[in-house]
């Protein structure tokens, strides 16, 4: 009986081991590389984005993948990521319909291969302590002989995989590129100065990301009218523009074109990157009201968005003694701070923004106003005289001095509808004009009479009020991999910019890749339990420094006599009194440090439900159910005998 048992059991064994190699077989004959994502932004999954690009592609494009498998062998985590790429890549050329056509090749040292991809810009890594050298990188080729590379495949850049894929395949696929006309106050495209001297001077990523899809044209600030080939104007941060310029903007609106503008009252940007063009101790202010006001915005004058919720960290005071203090003015917007019905913020997960202002919209305006970010209702307006020429903002003042007003300020917003002219009474004249001059006369005629009153056709404008989120300091970390400049972000801004000028030009293939590559998780719930334990630690502190200061000016008032031979005395009255004072100010010096200690302590013990929950719950889950399988088996042999 037991015999049996036994190989009844091995039996079982070995049909179950067939049965699952079997259905393994059927499985990758009827799937292939199929499976299930279960990601949160779906990072493993072909995006319908990039299957519409795909689909669109009516010319070969040949891609060579060069992989070292070297490589994977010394470092076993590029091996995994090799084989996503070689996937995805396949599932490409697949859904290409032929168009595709995939090399993958094994660049071995000193052969014609490591040479092809020489030639071709790939970036080489050295392989261990030898002279050996090896590749991980993509070349593609169109018909017409235009060719993109990935130099390396980083890994710090994972999570961005299809899109610099998508990317890369869409730029060889349509390679005449939309333009995008920059007018622009700001020191964007680096350090004139320095780049006339030699001086290396880098463009922000911002400015580098969208040269990789469009054509960045610069436009002059006192120009007469925009470029008929100008698909979106970016307009950042515009502090003195010619009446002539803004009539240019308010014709190319009405025509049907797409403007994206940062207007910012009080740029740190405009401040810390003077251009010759705009000295030390000129405007940090956006002038463009005439022309937002037309479209029904208005960009609060004199005023910064505060949001004690969203507030960023910064170390406040002198070296030896600088504590991290929530910056009001410098926030980072999450959740619901960010509109996830419009593509262009649909699945942003965090913006760095630096003293934004406020929009509104203007009442009775026959534009639509729709918020793309937002403060959170724990939020105020600041006055700009608060920070502006001040070297090191009071960053502990303006949270000891925050008042909420429990409304939310618009910091970004879309406007839509159809608007009049910003110049009802015609073009603006000719300041050098003179008045017997017959022909600027008969010019002044001529754009009078071709003057659009009204919008052909409902605008589309997004309106940002803060530039500071175009510096690279507040989104993006850069370091050197293999001698080359790599930029990881850390939030979400370039992917804002990107997806703005993206949607106004009706591209939309790319945005939901973009936005699905980011890496960010915030911890919102942390940081709401962090921002209530700091508030009740800041009220509690205040309460304590101004008791210390009392008893440090009680303590400084105690003056001592001098008897007749010179000495210092103290009465019995005033001895007793500073041994109260130090010993009240040691008791508040106590108090205060254990407030200090206090500040975590909510924040410890989330962290440790949570590490309790990831390590401890889903092994001590496995463990329940064995016992539990375990105990119906042990059950079940019991009753086998008692039903025999």
């Amino acid at each position: 009986m037991r015999r049996s048992a036994t190989t009844l059991t091995i039996a079982g064994i070995v049909l179950a081991g067939v049965l699952f190699i079997s259905v393994n077989r059927l499985a990758v004959r009827l799937f292939g590389d199929a499976g299930f994502d279960l990601t949160d932004q779906g990072l493993y999954t072909v995006s319908p984005g990039t299957r519409a690009i795909l689909a669109r592609i009516d010319e070969p494009i040949t891609l060579k993948f060069y992989y070292s498998t070297r490589l994977g062998q010394l470092v076993p985590s590029y091996g995994v990521y090799a084989q996503r790429v070689r996937q995805m890549l396949q599932g490409y050329a697949a859904l290409s319909h032929g168009k595709i056509r995939l090399e993958i090749l094994d660049p071995m040292p000193y052969s014609e291969i490591e040479d092809q991809a020489t030639a071709a810009g790939l970036q080489g890594a050295p392989a261990g302590q030898g002279s050996e050298t090896v590749y991980f990188g993509l070349v593609g080729s169109n018909s017409t002989d235009d060719t993109e590379t990935i130099p390396f495949f980083q890994a710090d850049r994972e999570n961005f995989l299809e899109y610099d894929l998508t990317k890369l395949v869409q730029s060889l696929a349509f390679p005449k590129k939309k333009v995008v006309g920059l007018i622009s106050s700001l020191t964007l495209d680096g350090d004139p100065v320095a780049q006339m001297r030699g001086q290396p001077s880098q463009p922000e990523a911002v400015l580098e990301q969208l040269r990789q899809n469009y054509e960045v044209r610069d436009i002059s600030t006192s120009i007469d009218a925009i470029p008929d080939d100008v698909d979106v104007l970016m307009i950042a941060q515009p502090e003195k523009l010619a009446p002539k310029t803004q009539y240019a903007i308010d014709q190319f609106v009405l025509g049907g074109g797409h403007v994206l503008v940062f207007a910012d009252p009080y740029s740190e940007f405009s401040a810390g990157h003077r251009s010759p063009m705009a000295p030390p101790g000129g405007a940090t202010a956006a002038d463009f009201d005439k022309m937002l006001n037309s479209w029904g915005v208005n960009l609060v004058k004199g005023k910064l968005v505060g949001d004690r919720l969203a507030a960023t960290k910064v170390n406040f005071g002198a070296d030896e003694h600088s504590e991290p203090v929530d910056y009001v003015l410098w926030m980072s917007l999450r959740g619901d701070d960010i509109n996830a019905n419009d593509p262009i913020t649909a699945k942003l997960t965090e913006l760095n923004i630096g003293t934004a202002g406020a929009l509104e919209p203007i009442k009775g305006a026959a534009t639509r106003f729709d918020t793309l970010l937002q403060s959170s209702d724990d939020a105020e307006l600041v006055d700009t005289s608060r920070i502006a020429g001040m070297p090191v903002p009071d960053a502990l003042g303006l949270l000891q001095d925050f008042k909420p007003s429990g409304h939310r300020y618009t910091i970004a917003a879309r406007v839509t509808g159809m608007v009049n002219t910003a110049f009802p009474d015609g073009p603006p004249k000719d300041p050098a004009a003179k008045p017997d001059d017959k022909a600027a006369a008969d010019a002044a005629k001529k754009a009078a009479a071709t003057q659009l009153k009204a919008a052909k056709e409902p605008i589309d404008v997004v309106v940002v009020a803060d530039t500071d989120l175009l510096d690279d300091k507040f989104w993006i970390q850069f370091q050197e991999f293999i001698g080359r400049r790599v930029g990881t972000p850390f939030a979400s801004n370039g992917d804002f910019v990107q997806n703005a000028v993206d949607s106004l030009v009706g591209t939309n293939e790319l945005i939901n890749l973009r936005s699905r590559g980011s890496a960010v998780r915030p911890f919102t719930l942390v940081d709401k339990m962090r921002k209530s334990a700091d508030d009740r630690y800041r009220t509690h502190e205040k309460e304590l420094q101004d008791k210390l200061k009392g008893a440090q000016a009680k303590l400084a008032s105690i003056k001592p006599a001098d008897d007749a031979s010179g000495d210092v005395q103290l009465t019995a009255d005033q001895q007793k009194t500073m041994e109260q004072v130090r010993g009240e100010i040691i008791s508040t010096r106590g108090e205060l440090r254990q407030v200090q200690l206090a500040l975590r302590q909510n924040i410890d013990r989330l962290k440790n439900r949570l590490v309790l929950l990831d390590v401890g719950l889903v092994p001590a889950g496995v463990a329940l159910v064995a016992i539990i399988v375990g105990l119906l088996q042990v059950r079940r042999r019991r009753q086998r005998p008692a039903a025999n």
